[in-house]
């Protein structure tokens, strides 16, 4: 006997909308974190310093990769500056821009002028090949790097 309660089993998919509060720069430089972070401090008159490296599990290769990670506190403006690699011997943080070797994360309000400026600073020191904005939502895993 059927029940006529009997349904059909419905699949569901649970999106989870990051807040996006940051602005992303991608730059190639064949450098060491080391030798780029030296360069960018000493161009941009910031501090960048070394922090935690960035931990990303990789269920299906169960393994863990670390990421170089430095960072900058602008207390005057109310904004932090992350370098992150986006390489390491274990893997690609983000595969589909895997063109990019390290990620400019700058949390806070950055208008299009100053990211503009910021380009141009980045781009006129020459162990730096290319910089360049990306759009965060158009990362797939872009959750990796948001600060909470």
């Amino acid at each position: 006997m059927k029940s006529k309660f009997h349904s059909k089993k419905k699949n569901l998919r649970l999106d989870v909308n990051h807040d996006i509060n940051f602005s992303l720069i991608g730059i190639s430089s064949h450098e060491n974190d080391y030798r780029l972070v030296w360069a960018i401090n000493n161009s941009l008159k910031i501090q960048y310093i070394r922090t935690d490296n960035l931990v990303v599990h990789y269920p299906k290769l169960k393994i863990d990769a670390e990421f170089s990670r430095f960072a900058y506190v602008d207390e005057e403006r109310i904004m932090t500056y992350y370098l992150i690699s986006n390489r390491c011997p274990d893997g690609i943080l983000f595969p589909e821009i895997k063109n990019i070797d390290f990620l400019m994360q700058v949390v806070g309000e950055l208008n299009s002028k100053s990211i503009d400026a910021l380009l141009k600073s980045l781009r006129k020191i020459d162990i730096i090949s290319a910089a360049y904005f990306i759009k965060p939502e158009m990362i797939k895993n872009i959750h990796r790097i948001t600060p909470f």
